[in-house]
């Protein structure tokens, strides 16, 4: 892993983290109907086509195999 993949994967991490916690307030019955649509207005939004999320999970992905190829860990 490099210092590019490293950078974006933080950026994924908090992002998840942020809906899991929302998700888990839900779940103990801590945040109101609303709450719970907003917060999946806001993850769909984040993982909808021209994302900064999902552009990050695609650079993320490419460079982890980029990467994976010149440790020569592909093999086909």
């Amino acid at each position: 892993m490099n210092e590019y993949t490293r950078t974006r994967l933080l950026r994924i991490r908090d992002i998840l983290a942020r809906h899991v916690n929302a998700i888990d307030m839900a779940l103990d019955f801590q945040a109101t109907d609303l709450e719970i649509a907003q917060e999946l207005s806001l993850l769909l939004n984040q993982t909808d086509k021209g994302s900064y999320f999902k552009q990050d999970c695609k650079e993320v992905e490419a460079e982890a195999y980029r990467l994976a190829d010149e440790e020569g860990l592909i093999h086909e």
